[in-house]
């Protein structure tokens, strides 16, 4: 009997008789239906049309209006699927800075279900980490939920950052990094036949991380891509 990877709670499935004599595969639980009803699903009407942030209305949120101000040239066009309540933290904590791989399984239905769509014509891509944080973890977060939710994705950027994780830093500090990416694997990128780009990262927080890999494509890129960003939480 498996137990949920976030409160240990036991984990039954109760199969019906039409499934067992099916002989259909039965799918590993990871979760308890407690803990799954905590994660709060992203409505898109009721959410930033930049950012995605959870809100009463479809309008710009005012982060994004301060985005818009600051670099009028790019269109912010951001999806998540759950806001980062605190069972989402907690599943980060225990996730990326605990190392507990098994969770990356949590969400790879949902993921899958939701990226699927933009494999035809988009290129997919992950945030990296920079070498320190790579050597700590033993792992990249994102490109491991893209694996877990059989998503094909190319590295195109590399982090070449040397100080501290954004996740170490206050909201303050974390706007005032500076662009920590370069590009890497430009000669796949140009000989590609699509010319859309989908970033993924696992948490949008103040949008700095995600805006600062969508501005090196757009100024580094010499033929017009549409580029949009994607993250688990919001």
């Amino acid at each position: 009997m498996n137990t949920c990877v976030l409160c240990n709670q036991s984990l039954r499935n109760n199969l019906s008789l039409s499934f067992i004599f099916s002989r259909q595969k039965i799918k590993e639980k990871f979760l308890c239906e407690k803990c799954r009803n905590k994660f709060e699903k992203i409505v898109s009407t009721n959410s930033c049309p930049g950012c995605f942030r959870p809100q009463s209305s479809h309008d710009y949120c005012k982060d994004c209006k301060k985005w818009q101000e600051q670099y009028p040239k790019t269109h912010l066009n951001h999806e998540a699927l759950y806001a980062y309540n605190e069972i989402a933290k907690e599943y980060m904590d225990q996730y990326k800075f605990q190392g507990d791989l098994l969770l990356a399984n949590i969400f790879s239905e949902d993921l899958h279900e939701c990226l699927n769509k933009y494999q035809k014509e988009y290129l997919i891509t992950p945030i990296p980490l920079n070498t320190h944080s790579k050597q700590k973890r033993g792992f990249n977060q994102v490109e491991l939920l893209l694996e877990k939710a059989e998503i094909p994705y190319i590295p195109f950027l590399e982090n070449v950052r040397h100080e501290a994780s954004q996740s170490s830093k206050n909201r303050p500090e974390r706007l005032k990094t500076p662009q920590p990416f370069q590009l890497i694997n430009q000669k796949t990128l140009q000989k590609s036949s699509k010319n859309k780009l989908l970033i993924v990262d696992d948490v949008y927080t103040t949008g700095r991380t995600i805006l600062h890999a969508r501005l090196l494509f757009e100024t580094a890129l010499s033929d017009p891509y549409e580029i949009k960003t994607f993250s688990l939480f919001r």
